[in-house]
C-alpha cells in the first residue's frame, strides 16, 4: 500500500448520489480479488424485501428462516428467552415469530447472517461484530426512549452502520489496517483517512452497499450521514439516534478502537446525566442478551 497522504485541515464537498454509487461500487468492484462487492446471504435479502412488502405475512417470513436450520434455532431461542417472558415455550417456529412479531424476526433473521458476513473480515471481526451489534441495540433503545422514530426502523440501521468497515476490510485489507493504525494515534480522523484513500468513508460505503441489498433509501441516508446528523435531511432524526447510538457503543466498551470518534455522542439527545446512565445500563443488557442469543 502506498503511503497516505493526510491534510491538517481536511474539507471535503458532498458528492451526489449517483456520483457516490458510481465510485463505490467501482472502486469496491476493483479492489475485489473476485471484482465482486460484498453481498448478504439470501435468507437475509429475502427478510429485507419482507420488511419493506406491506402485505408480507407470518408464513412468508417461516418459509424464508426454514431454508436454513441454524436460522430457525435462533429465532426459536430469541423468542424463548427470558427477557419476553412467554408463559409456554414456542415449540413451533410459526408460534416464534407471533412472538417476535414479523418485523423483529426479520430483524433477528437479517442480524444471524450479517454476524456471518462480519466473520469474513478476519482481522478485528469480534471487535467490530460487537460494536455494530451494540449500536443496534442502542439505536432501538434510543428510539424507544426518545420516540424521535419508528422502534421498528432502529434496528437494521445500526447493526449496517459501520458495514463499510467491513467491505474495506473484506476487499482491502492491507490498507484498513494501516487506516486503523494511523488512526489510532488520535491525530487523524478515520473518516478522513477512508476519504484520502478511497474517496469516500465507511459510511458512505455502507450507505451505497445496504441500498443495494433492499434496505430503505431513508436508513441508508441516516447511515451514510450518521457522523454529521445535521446534513442529513429527511433522515436527520434516525442519523441523530445513530451518533448517540455510537457513543453508547463505546460507553458500555463496545467501540472500534479506545476512544469514540470526535463526531460521536448524545449531546443532540438533550439527555441529562441521570437518563444517559439509565439508558446506558439497559443498553448493556440488551446486548448481552442479544450477543448470546445470536452467538
Amino acid at each position: 500500500m502506498e503511503a497516505l497522504h493526510v491534510a491538517k485541515d481536511p474539507s471535503r464537498a458532498a458528492l451526489g448520489h449517483e456520483d457516490l454509487q458510481t465510485r463505490v461500487r467501482s472502486t469496491l468492484a476493483r479492489l475485489s480479488q473476485t471484482g465482486a462487492l460484498p453481498t448478504l446471504p439470501a435468507a437475509a435479502s429475502a427478510a429485507l424485501g419482507l420488511v419493506r412488502d406491506p402485505d408480507a405475512d407470518i408464513d412468508r417470513i417461516c418459509r424464508v428462516i426454514q431454508t436454513d436450520v441454524g436460522l430457525s434455532a435462533r429465532v426459536l431461542r430469541v423468542a424463548n428467552s427470558a427477557a419476553l417472558g412467554r408463559r409456554h415455550p414456542a415449540r413451533k417456529l410459526q408460534e416464534a415469530v407471533i412472538t417476535l412479531g414479523l418485523r423483529k424476526s426479520c430483524d433477528i433473521l437479517v442480524a444471524a447472517c450479517v454476524k456471518r458476513l462480519y466473520e469474513g473480515a478476519a482481522v478485528g471481526a469480534e471487535e467490530l461484530w460487537n460494536h455494530s451489534l451494540a449500536v443496534a441495540v442502542a439505536c432501538e433503545e434510543l428510539a424507544r426512549a426518545t420516540r424521535r422514530v419508528e422502534i421498528g426502523a432502529a434496528f437494521l440501521p445500526g447493526l449496517f452502520h459501520d458495514v463499510g468497515r467491513s467491505a474495506f476490510r473484506l476487499t482491502d485489507d492491507a490498507a484498513a489496517q494501516v487506516i486503523g493504525s494511523i488512526s489510532s494515534d488520535g491525530l487523524h480522523e478515520t473518516s478522513y483517512l477512508e476519504r484520502e484513500w478511497y474517496g469516500f468513508d465507511h459510511a458512505e460505503a455502507g450507505a451505497i452497499l445496504t441500498e443495494d441489498w433492499g434496505l430503505a433509501l431513508e436508513l441508508c441516508d441516516a447511515i451514510r450521514w450518521h457522523h454529521d446528523p445535521t446534513a442529513a435531511g429527511a433522515a436527520r432524526e434516525l442519523a441523530t439516534l445513530l451518533n448517540a447510538a455510537d457513543a453508547f457503543a463505546y460507553r458500555i466498551g463496545c467501540g472500534i478502537g479506545s476512544a469514540p470518534p470526535p463526531s460521536v455522542g448524545t449531546a443532540l439527545l438533550g439527555l441529562d446525566p441521570e437518563e444517559e446512565l439509565a439508558l446506558a445500563e439497559r443498553i448493556q443488557e440488551a446486548w448481552s442478551e442479544h450477543r448470546d442469543l445470536l452467538g
